[in-house]
């Protein structure tokens, strides 16, 4: 490549990423050096190092010096950073996201930091490498493509780090990924494998020894930019962020048999989807030809583009690729088939354990013998829920209800947690068959407490903290956010939860469970909650094996609209469909749990028939 007399590509779409601004060195500020040996001195200490790294990259790519030292020490950069960065990541992807312990935020923020810093420095190279003539970007092609692959490699990495927060990429980062991929289509093969930064991948929990998943990998354009576009389309926000393996194993399955094409101009198929040169974010499920083109004017515009290869922008037609993921849709259903059938599937042993979620009603100690043990473990119920999501992901989503968005600061009453809401379930039942129950004052000061989204406040001139908010609600689900600290109170994606809009609406509180996390930049964590019923109670099930060993298994009985019944488990106690139970209600009441419908981290739902 760039071999005398080669010709070159015609380069007829612009390249400007974003990159900082170049400012004058203020006077007394000390003069820029090569990256100091201090830093060998904090190789155990992966955050600090970050945090120096990021200084210095903010400065190497704001004050004005020459390409090849910026270029240099950037590279320099990269050799400290990646292995702490390798380092931040494996000590905390598997930890719990929410609430964050300070270590796992401070690592994270700072690992993202460096990464953006990294990537911008090249970003810059890349706008002066293509702005030069076809004779000396030809001599530099090979650069230019190590570069781009550089650049792609650290928004993944950044793509990965923001996920393990429930973040996702900001939307300069994707306009940036879109563009430069599309130009560097022009000019160069994007199928070419070429070595990867090992430190910078991320398959922590492949099959394998340690040295044989660090062990050299190639990679190239094409594959970075489609892994980057395709956990962009998986809604990290509604993934378990200890589960991202498993992402990352299904994609690495297929990625290889999809594909990339010119758009044709037609309707979109079944697993077809479109990007466009410069769009903010993931590729998309249906044609927006004219909003994308209005968007990209501005976009252009802004970037000082008024005309592109001699076309005015205004006349200029869209570009865009398809991606096929008929693939990776079609890989996903046969795996989520598969797991799905070792949940449906059990093997019968009297005297088995099962781990329960506590005491409760009927139960004896941490445990109850159960002869249910199921073939499917947790490893396969939290895999399972990350397949559901992905395929959930990869088809067009329409809202089925309207949205009513709050005005003014409007406070949600919440309980989180299968016990949590279940004992809730109770204390109301038992308020109710008392009169002037003595549980009164404990229940306020309960009530009160469901209001706060931490106990302890970490910010005490924060007149807002610690209170549930509400964004928006619609018959399906409600929207909430709360300023977030390490004592907010503890939630993950599949937990079941009990709310109101007020202290009076808990006697019947509303039963849903969360769906979705996100943080954002004003240190709020937005939770989505989807409902499931508006009528609930608690319970106690026994099966004729829990009856016999004097057990009961605490239960939540949803009731729909047309009073059709059905019933909740953690899901540590699922039962199997066939068995005959026995259900305290206002009776003891006999019925066969039939199939389940429904199964988070949290919980299982099945319906219900009537017993013979």
């Amino acid at each position: 490549m760039g071999a005398k007399g080669e010709a070159v590509a015609p380069r007829t779409l612009p390249l400007k990423l974003d990159v900082p601004v170049i400012r004058v060195r203020n006077r007394r500020q000390q003069k820029l050096e090569a990256p100091p040996d201090t830093w060998k001195e904090l190789n155990n200490y992966p955050t600090e190092l970050l945090r120096e790294i990021d200084r210095y990259l903010q400065r190497v790519n704001t004050e004005r010096i020459s390409s090849a030292k910026r270029l240099g020490w950037t590279e320099h950069a990269l050799q400290y950073a990646c292995p702490a960065i390798r380092k931040i990541y494996s000590e905390h992807y598997k930890s719990e996201a929410l609430p964050e312990s300070h270590d796992r935020r401070e690592g994270l923020v700072a690992a993202i930091a460096v990464c953006g810093q990294l990537a911008a420095a090249y970003k810059r190279q890349l706008n002066e490498d293509f702005a030069l003539p076809d004779v000396r970007f030809a001599r530099l092609r090979s650069r230019i493509h190590t570069h781009a692959l550089r650049v792609f490699e650290l928004i993944r990495m950044e793509q990965r780090l923001r996920a393990m927060r429930y973040q996702k990429l900001p939307e300069r980062q994707w306009q940036d990924c879109n563009q430069l991929f599309f130009v560097i289509a022009q000019c160069a093969d994007v199928e070419e494998m070429r070595p990867a930064l090992n430190c910078l991948q991320v398959l922590l929990d492949g099959p394998g020894s340690e040295a044989e998943r660090r062990a050299p990998i190639n990679t190239s354009l094409n594959l970075m930019y489609l892994s980057i576009q395709l956990n962009g389309l998986f809604d990290v926000n509604s993934l378990s962020c200890q589960k991202l393996h498993v992402v990352d194993a299904q994609v690495a399955g297929v990625i290889n048999s999809i594909t990339i094409i010119p758009d044709h101009g037609k309707s979109l198929g079944r697993g077809k989807l479109l990007v466009y040169f410069g769009q903010n974010g993931p590729a998309l499920f249906k044609r927006e030809d004219e909003k994308q083109r209005r968007r990209q004017l501005e976009w252009l515009k802004s970037r000082g583009e008024l005309s592109i290869a001699g076309t005015p922008v205004t006349d200029l037609q869209l570009p865009a690729l398809i991606i096929d993921v008929a693939p990776m849709d079609a890989a996903l259903m046969q795996e989520h088939s598969k797991l799905l059938r070792r949940f449906e599937s059990e093997d019968f042993h009297d005297g088995q354990e099962a781990e329960g979620p506590g005491d409760a009603q009927g139960l004896k100690g941490q445990g109850v013998k159960s002869k249910y043990d199921m073939v499917a473990d947790k490893d396969d119920l939290t895999n399972l829920l990350t397949i559901d999501a992905m395929c959930d992901s990869l088809h067009l989503k329409r809202r089925k209800q309207e949205r009513e968005y709050i005005i003014g600061q409007k406070i949600l009453y919440v309980y989180n947690g299968f016990m949590s809401v279940y004992k809730l379930l109770v204390d109301i039942a038992l308020d109710q068959q008392v009169e002037n129950s003595e549980l009164a004052p404990d229940n306020e000061l309960r009530d009160a407490l469901a209001g706060r989204s931490a106990l302890i406040a970490a910010d005490l001139e924060a007149s807002e903290f610690g209170q549930w908010f509400v964004v928006d609600r619609s018959a399906g689900g409600v929207h909430i956010k709360t300023r977030e600290s390490e004592f907010t109170t503890a939630l993950f994606i599949g937990q079941v939860v009990a709310f109101a809009y007020s202290r009076e609406e808990l006697t019947q509180p509303t039963l849903g469970y969360v769906v979705r996390l996100r943080r954002n930049i004003r240190k709020e964590i937005e939770v989505t909650i989807r409902i499931l019923a508006n009528k609930v109670v608690a319970t106690a099930v026994q099966s004729d094996f829990l009856r016999k060993n004097d057990m009961a298994l605490p239960a939540i009985i949803i009731e729909d609209d047309g009073g059709k019944r059905r019933l909740m488990l953690h899901q540590s106690h699922r039962l199997s469909s066939g068995t005959s139970v026995k259900i305290e209600l206002d009776r003891q009441q006999a019925a066969i749990i039939s199939e389940m419908q429904k199964i988070q981290r949290e919980f299982v739902v099945y319906s219900l028939k009537e017993s013979l």
